[in-house]
């Protein structure tokens, strides 16, 4: 487990990330987001709906990763 826990580290953290992108992208509109995010459009007032589900699914499949790699080895399992 020594050499996975970087990695179980690395997709708590894109997990985290993930889920606070999907934050942003569920209240801010289309003109408030950071100009770094992709659906950042000036003077529109919509919000990206589709992006926060995006991120949604992201940040479940690093909490899947996580689960899978945390889980018990077949060397340990005798």
């Amino acid at each position: 487990m020594s050499n996975r826990k970087p990695v179980v580290i690395g997709f708590i953290v894109l997990a985290v990330v993930f889920v606070g992108l999907a934050v942003v992208y569920f209240t801010k509109t289309a003109q408030d987001l950071p100009s770094w995010l992709p659906g950042h459009q000036a003077g529109s007032t919509r919000h990206h709906v589709k992006h926060g589900v995006a991120m949604i699914a992201l940040a479940l499949a690093s909490v899947v990763g996580v689960w899978m790699l945390s889980g018990a080895s077949a060397d340990r399992a005798e």
